[in-house]
């Protein structure tokens, strides 16, 4: 194989690549259903993340954890926090709102830095998981979410081999899945 073929096959197998990704990003959105009934004053409190897929601002991020507090115009005022890679405290803070009442567990969270994002629990049984999920299209590629949330540092695995069952089953990409290492201890 000559030189320019090397070129050719590269810049063929890149582009093909670059088109799939693309192409997969374009996907329309799961569709994974939120829970009908959702008690806001038991989910509340301290959570650990387990596993999610990589959000941008915090993909490297390790020890990550959620503490929630209920206010009294029925909002829940939210700090998420997780160690940097040099070792810093990584934090934001926002409120969430359910877009409907009719629908409770599809919550609307308003960083306090100025973006705003959906946070869809989509099981919970308040006392040691929840699986959180949230998928956008914006100019048609898809933004995809997903949080394994525990009220321990660990997980039981057949809590998380079900939240896996629910994302792939409905066709969410979890090959995205990452473990988030929580060997820091309670960062609040």
């Amino acid at each position: 194989m000559t030189d320019y073929d090397r070129f050719t096959f590269t810049m063929l197998s890149t582009l093909l690549t670059v088109c799939g990704l693309v192409a997969s990003g374009m996907a329309a959105c799961p569709d994974i259903p939120a829970l009908d009934v959702f008690d806001a004053a038991q989910y509340i409190g301290h959570w650990y993340e387990i596993q999610k897929y990589p959000l941008f601002g915090e993909n490297s991020d390790t020890c990550g954890q959620a503490n929630y507090t209920a206010e009294a115009d029925g909002s829940i005022s939210l700090v998420n926090r997780g160690i940097k890679p040099d070792g810093s405290l990584d934090f934001i803070t926002g409120t969430a709102v359910a877009k409907d009442p009719a629908h409770p567990a599809e919550l609307t969270v308003h960083f306090d830095q100025g973006s705003v994002g959906a946070y869809n629990v989509i099981r919970t049984d308040y006392t040691a998981s929840a699986l959180v999920y949230s998928c956008v299209n914006v100019l048609g590629i898809k933004f995809e979410y997903a949080w394994f949330l525990s009220r321990e540092p660990t997980m039981d695995q057949a809590v998380q081999d079900e939240y896996i069952k629910i994302l792939s089953d409905a066709g969410s990409d979890i090959s995205r899945l990452e473990v988030t290492l929580q060997n820091c201890g309670n960062l609040f």
